[in-house]
């Protein structure tokens, strides 16, 4: 479906831990530049998290089997766990648990926090 090499689960395995100890440094980090980081990175998971809601919902409606497939995927629940996306199914793994750290990608952008 793709040119590019896919990921076997070991690699994407690594990449996740990589990322829980790069997201839980830079929220170690004081200042400024940290914050704008953590607020680009929680803007990024919310387009995300709305662009992943939306490929459930389309491809539920074409076909209830491709949703749950797609819900049943490990790498896929743990992506709608972490972007609050409700798939109507439990994910594969222990309900709410993600492999990079919640609170980190659930904080509101700074723009977001300033918004009435």
């Amino acid at each position: 479906m793709t040119d590019r090499p896919r990921l076997d689960e070991r690699t994407v395995a690594g990449h996740l831990e990589l990322l829980e100890e790069l997201l839980s440094g830079l929220e170690a980090t004081p200042g400024p530049t940290a914050e704008r980081a953590l607020d680009a990175i929680a803007t990024l998971a919310e387009v995300y998290g709305e662009a992943l809601a939306r490929v459930m919902d389309r491809a539920t409606a074409a076909s209830p089997e491709l949703g749950a497939a797609l819900a049943d995927d490990v790498l896929l629940a743990h992506l709608f766990v972490l972007h609050g996306v409700t798939t109507g199914q439990a994910p594969a793994s222990e309900p709410g648990a993600a492999f990079i750290p919640l609170d980190t990608l659930a904080r509101r952008p700074a723009t977001a926090r300033a918004a009435p």
